[in-house]
């Protein structure tokens, strides 16, 4: 099963009530091409290549650009606009059709390396130097092998990001089957079969937990991406959803400076 256009509907049009996902998107966009750091464009390249590799991309990449060339993304200069800004303001727009499948999991992956980067780059900056024969302590640089991409691009990854956001929508009960029916509805019948809008239902009508999504997360980079997923996709503005994500980090094992780059990244305060 393919999730991907599911995901690009509800982060064109939200979940849970307040649907804060195409606002967050559009600020996510601005920080990550204005002040990611970290080699984005070396980032969203190998994103896109990953997409390639799994399957996941279709048309994506061409049809953001004939996007980016009719319509200006947010507040992104024309040069900005050619890379993640076109795939997300294609997103916010409705302008990838079929093609939004590549373009959800391409600005989640993108999003969840890049914090990775730059917490390792703060990391190394704030270790000191070592003492002559004293082994370096800072963490080692993150490698980005083809591996690593491959994991948050992967059809896996496409449905524990779709997985989070559905339990994330389900923290303060705002969610419902009419929403969700709407959600639906919007994705046309050539998009997502049967047994995907059923695996949804199940997904929204079934209790979940924390252990039971972090169960199925293999590596580092996909728990950045489900925790980027669940910041996305919800307005947290109630204790309950504070408590949540807080609580979803712990298990996610993900480390503190990882966690504050996501924060900073798609501007949700920290709680």
């Amino acid at each position: 099963m393919a999730f991907g256009n599911i995901l690009g509907q509800i982060l064109q049009q939200g979940m849970g009530g307040s649907s804060p996902t195409r606002s967050r998107l559009d600020q996510t966009t601005n920080n990550l091409s204005t002040g990611g750091g970290g080699g984005l464009d070396a980032i969203f390249g190998q994103v896109q290549n990953a997409l390639g590799r799994t399957g996941g991309s279709g048309g994506m990449l061409d049809m953001a650009k004939q996007y980016a060339g009719r319509k200006q993304v947010g507040n992104l200069s024309n040069a900005q606009v050619g890379g993640i800004g076109a795939v997300a303001g294609a997103l916010l727009g409705g302008g990838l059709g079929g093609a939004a499948k590549g373009g959800a999991l391409a600005v989640l992956g993108t999003l969840a390396m890049t914090a990775l980067n730059n917490s390792r780059q703060q990391q190394a900056q704030r270790a000191p130097e070592p003492a002559v024969g004293d082994v370096q302590t800072a963490p080692p640089a993150i490698e980005f092998d083809e591996s690593m991409f491959d994991e948050v691009t992967s059809p896996a990854a496409e449905k524990l990001a779709l997985r989070a956001m559905i339990a994330a929508a389900k923290v303060d009960g705002k969610i419902d089957r009419d929403e969700l029916q709407a959600i639906m509805g919007k994705i046309g019948s050539d998009e997502v079969t049967e047994e995907e809008k059923q695996f949804v239902m199940n997904e929204i009508n079934t209790p979940s937990t924390i252990d039971d999504l972090v169960r199925d997360v293999r590596s580092e980079a996909q728990a950045a991406e489900v925790y980027a997923a669940t910041l996305l996709a919800i307005k947290i503005d109630t204790q309950e959803e504070v408590d949540y994500v807080q609580n979803l980090a712990e298990a996610l094992k993900l480390d503190h400076d990882t966690v504050a780059e996501l924060h900073k990244l798609t501007g949700v305060q920290a709680g």
